[in-house]
């Protein structure tokens, strides 16, 4: 056990409207560290699930208790947002069709602090394990309604540690580079903490896995410059995404195992496609017909030995 302490402070800027309620859902529009610990928790069982496979839940759990804590064990991770002034306007829910439902938003462009750090004495490679989630919450996923459909995109724009929490490029030409490597240190670093605490480290499963998580034909597509304005960019991938049950839906219940992360570089826009392909409350699962959609939206895809591979 270490005697060391931690903090990271990370400055992020919204790309997209972000959509994240608070105690009135259609209210304004509040910055709460739950979101972000929520999706920090969802990221890291993904990458978990590439690493311990997808059938060990009391291991999965197990690790993540010890990450972000539980009922009985407080986590040793803090996540605090730091408030500072962020201008809300009124945007559709779904920009593609008129008239849509409409709520109000953080515009893009805005920006605040997150801040990480450790509430007690803590083993480094809990530390590392919570910037790898948080990593991995921003780079593939954002935050708030829509957010699988590119609302609530994120960059880092400035970090008190780039090797642990890297700032977004200005060259998209970089972005493939950087995923690869976000992912890459994620998994390793998640293997680490599996083989400390004595957990077996397994191969990819196959798909369809039965959580959402790293798999053998888990895909991920960038496509470079997509639209010019953030209202675009969403709009475009909402008309180009069916709805089919193959993706998700509300009867029963089930979040879409495709996620869209809309990233920002040299006036452009540009898409972040990842595919979780888990196994679905419906039973209508059809991961061919997701690769068909993904490959319609041209690009590259992007192969990553520890998450797809």
């Amino acid at each position: 056990m270490s005697d060391w302490k931690q903090q990271l402070v990370v400055q992020l800027e919204t790309v997209t409207p972000l959509f994240l309620g608070g105690a009135d859902p259609r209210g304004e529009p509040e910055l709460r560290p739950p979101a972000f610990r929520g999706a920090m928790r969802y990221w890291f069982r993904a990458a978990l699930g590439g690493v311990i496979g997808d059938s060990n839940l009391d291991g999965l759990r197990k690790l993540e208790r010890e990450v972000f804590g539980d009922a009985e064990y407080g986590s040793p991770v803090a996540v605090r947002v730091r408030q500072v002034p962020c201008v809300s306007d009124v945007y559709p829910i779904l920009p593609h069709k008129m008239p849509s439902g409409r709520r109000r938003a953080f515009n893009s462009k805005q920006q605040f602090e997150v801040i990480l750090d450790t509430t007690r004495l803590v083993d480094p490679l809990v530390w590392v394990n919570a910037c790898m989630a948080f990593n991995l919450a921003i780079w593939l996923g954002g935050l708030g309604l829509r957010s699988r459909r590119g609302a609530g995109s994120l960059r880092v724009v400035k970090s008190t540690d780039p090797s642990l929490v890297p700032v977004f490029p200005d060259d998209p030409d970089l972005f493939p580079r950087l995923i690869e490597k976000v992912l890459r240190s994620a998994v390793g670093m998640g293997r680490k903490l599996a083989e400390q605490f004595r957990l077996p480290v397994t191969s990819l499963p196959t798909i369809p896995t039965n959580f959402p998580c790293a798999a053998q034909g888990a895909e991920i597509r960038f496509v470079k410059d997509w639209a010019k304005t953030p209202q675009d960019a969403m709009a475009e991938v909402m008309r180009k995404i069916p709805k089919a049950d193959y993706l998700g839906g509300i009867s029963p219940r089930q979040g879409s195992p495709l996620w869209v992360n809309i990233l920002y570089a040299s006036q452009a826009y540009h898409l972040l496609l990842i595919v979780l392909p888990s196994r679905l409350a419906s039973g209508r699962q059809d991961y061919h017909k997701v690769s068909q959609l993904l490959r319609s939206f041209g690009g590259q895809e992007i192969k990553i030995k520890g998450w797809n591979l």
